[in-house]
């Protein structure tokens, strides 16, 4: 699902907090997601993946100027997009949009009964003219809206009394609060320096009633209660408002100056500033929602608010409450919480529990991707893939994994083509999958050719968003394609047969080919992404997303309860470049010390005539009875193999990712491995490295890991902590991101 996000008045106030974490919170979510904001964002501290943000130099001078270019210029951005969903989250919206709309209204504030009655009257008649014409446009914004997201029950019934059938299409969904607000260091001891310390966080609007607190702040000094207060509103807040000159005359009075302290805490450092301060104070007239009060709950500080229905709504039991506008009420709340410090500790756990049960992100995002899945077109994003290599290895446990995730997302409708004879080794019947297979004489040419005719008609046919290929090379005129960087291109230089190098030569230009013609790329490590662009001198990098291999599950050994029985593991299907020869060296080395030693390889013979030279030079060291070829081994059994073995070894010189290594540290065993190729990127600490040119070196790290029981039991403790970083359903997620981005 692609979202586009229209918060391009986002320049003050509680829309750039909603703003700023709702970048940092949705992608995770697995949408793709534009957000249009003024250039006074940074974008370098907004990247997030999934989450593309575009900054806009448009200004608007009024309410009217804006709508009226929503209407026309945002019109045709929203058009071009592509998207699926337009998500307005500034309180007005396109009339009749191009597609779908959710509205969330945040500026409800105009149509709020308290507001009408005691700040309206109160303003020029300019600005009574402006919140006329907001009101206005907000309401007609709604009901050309098919979701209208409210951020509290009092706002949204304000506007249904307005518009009765607002009612139908209308949703409450709290907003959410950065988890960074809950602070684990110690808070300020209450009146830790002799005074109460409190704060009022909020830009100046005619309803923010900054002067009772400041008239609280003053009774409380006057009373003997010595009382220090700091709001964060700045002289220029003021300047917009023609009927508030007053009001900063009077905050600038010279009795404030001893208790009262003016100005701006930047939003970055305010979880810190809270820290800092006895209570937490916000007397506004009116609110849609109050981010301020939910923050400070999360942070765990005190809270006395104004008495109106929507402060009743968000801080419930976690907040005293005074009568609004009324200074003395104000101060007998502080002074209640003063001589109360069962009181306070009890307002701040309520806060806390309400802040997070109710106001979280997560809750905010899951209540967002609601409201656009049911209004989202039916169609789901339609990947085909082109599983014709799979026939072992890799590939075969990739598409294993892979396929039961993608066949249950919900924004997927997942094509498969396949050949007849691999429904023995894929997964072949599983629900929300299409299965489209091929019946042809087998064969390598065979599959490339039909490859390149059959897969390119079959997704034009299907009418597919996007083509993949878990291979380094797919159908070039297949629409949308996709490949995997799975097989390093380098292995052709370790070949020194003809057959062999022609074919990891054809494997080159055919993944030059591929990436030439294809919208993208994935490679399963940064190893494999550096070797691709390497031999095609880098030019095609920037196309290329890394997004490494998970675990089965199955293999996760929190803690083996057998283990360690004797023999070394290695497991693959027997390449070249699996480098079984050096090996089998090494082994040949460790048997002077350790006569019985014994390896097991796992793994199907693939290259049949490497294999043969494998079990001439068994025979010719006379290792019979220390060398076993197990084949293709189950999963089930593949386990109690890793779990068992004494050491796993992972002597590869060309490796993209290596999934056996992955699976041997999920079991936790400890892994003697090769330090070339992708195996540090994924191994990390996890293992004892050696050089896989030199046999002499692998037998040594093997005997080091054979010998020294302590090294061994923190080499299995290492894997296991490592092996946490994979995960199928994290690749899945970060695949399909790749698939559906434009």
């Amino acid at each position: 699902m692609r979202v586009i996000v229209n918060a391009i008045s986002a320049n003050t106030g509680g829309i750039v907090t909603y703003t700023t974490n709702l970048i940092e919170h949705i992608g995770v979510h697995g949408a793709e997601v534009e957000v249009h904001v003024p250039g006074t964002f940074d974008p370098a501290t907004l990247s997030h993946e999934n989450v593309k943000v575009v900054l806009s130099q448009r200004r608007f001078y009024g309410p009217v100027h804006r709508f009226l270019w929503e209407q026309f210029g945002w019109r045709r951005i929203v058009k071009k997009s592509g998207a699926d969903i337009l998500f307005s989250s500034a309180n007005y919206g396109i009339l009749a949009p191009p597609i779908p709309q959710v509205l969330l209204v945040q500026g409800e504030i105009y149509l709020n009964p308290v507001y009408r009655e005691k700040v309206l009257p109160n303003l020029s008649l300019g600005e009574r003219l402006s919140a006329f014409l907001r009101r206005y446009l907000m309401l007609l914004s709604a009901r050309f809206s098919h979701t209208v997201v409210f951020p509290s029950q009092v706002a949204m019934d304000a506007a249904i009394e307005f518009d009765r059938k607002l009612a139908e299409n209308s949703v409450v969904n709290y907003l959410g609060v950065s988890p960074r607000f809950k602070v684990p260091q110690q808070r300020r001891k209450w009146r830790g320096d002799g005074s109460i310390r409190l704060l009022y966080v909020s830009v100046f609007y005619p309803h923010k009633d900054p002067l009772t607190l400041a008239n609280a702040t003053l009774l409380l000094n006057q009373a003997g209660v010595k009382t220090q207060t700091r709001i964060t509103m700045e002289a220029n807040d003021f300047e917009p408002w023609g009927a508030a000159a007053w009001e900063l005359e009077a905050l600038r009075d010279p009795k404030f100056d001893d208790c009262l302290e003016m100005g701006r805490i930047a939003h970055a450092d305010l979880a810190d500033a809270l820290k800092q301060y006895d209570a937490f104070v916000f007397p506004s007239m009116a609110e849609t929602f109050g981010f301020p009060m939910a923050e400070a709950m999360e942070a765990g500080i005190p809270l006395v608010v104004s008495d109106i229905p929507v402060h009743r709504e968000i801080c419930g039991d976690a907040a005293l409450y005074f009568e609004l506008g009324n200074p003395s009420s104000l101060a007998d709340c502080v002074r209640q919480l003063d001589a109360d410090p069962d009181l306070r500790q009890r307002l701040i756990l309520a806060g806390q529990k309400r802040a997070e049960e109710k106001f979280t992100w997560q809750h905010h995002v899951a209540g967002l991707l609601q409201s656009f899945e049911k209004i989202s077109p039916a169609r789901r994003f339609r990947v085909l893939i082109n599983a014709l290599h799979a026939r072992t290895g890799g590939g075969v446990t990739y598409l294993h994994n892979m396929l039961p995730l993608m066949a249950v997302n919900e924004s997927l409708d997942v094509h498969i083509c396949m050949h007849e004879d691999q429904t023995d080794v894929l997964p072949s019947n599983l629900d929300g999958v299409t299965y489209h297979l091929k019946h042809f004489k087998r064969g390598f040419w065979r599959v490339l050719v039909r490859e390149q005719v059959d897969i390119p008609r079959l997704a034009r046919r299907l009418d597919v968003d996007a083509t993949f290929s878990p291979a380094n090379y797919g159908p070039i005129l297949a629409p949308n394609h996709i490949i995997m960087i799975r097989n390093a291109v380098n292995v052709g230089f370790i070949e020194r047969r003809p057959i062999k190098l022609a074919y990891w030569a054809l494997l080159y230009l055919a993944t030059l080919a591929s990436l030439l013609t294809s919208k993208s790329a994935v490679a399963v490590s940064e190893y494999a992404k550096t070797v691709i662009a390497g031999a095609f001198f880098g030019a095609l990098s920037g196309r290329i997303s890394v997004v490494p291999h998970g675990v089965d599950d199955a293999y996760r050994v929190a803690v083996p309860e057998a283990g360690d029985e004797g023999f070394l593991l290695a497991v693959s299907d027997i390449y070249v470049q699996k480098n079984f020869t050096n090996l089998l060296k090494a082994v040949v080395i460790l048997r002077r010390d350790f006569p019985d030693i014994r390896l097991k390889i796992a793994g199907k013979p693939v290259d049949s005539e490497y294999f043969e030279g494998l079990k001439r030079f068994i025979k010719a060291h006379d290792l019979d009875a220390n060398i076993e070829f197990l084949g293709h081994v189950a999963s089930d059994d593949l386990r109690d193999l890793y779990v068992g073995c004494r050491v796993f070894v992972f002597p590869s010189t060309v490796e993209t990712f290596g999934n056996p290594l992955v699976e041997a540290m999920a079991c936790g065993a400890a892994i003697a491995c090769s330090n070339t190729a992708a195996m540090p990127e994924v191994l990390g600490d996890a293992g004892q490295y050696f050089d896989p040119y030199d046999s002499e070196k692998i037998a040594a790290s093997i005997r080091q890991l054979m010998t020294d029981e302590t090294l061994r039991q923190e080499m299995r403790r290492r894997a296991r902590e490592r092996a946490a970083l994979y995960s199928w359903k994290q690749t899945e997620r970060k695949t399909v991101s790749v698939l559906m981005s434009r």
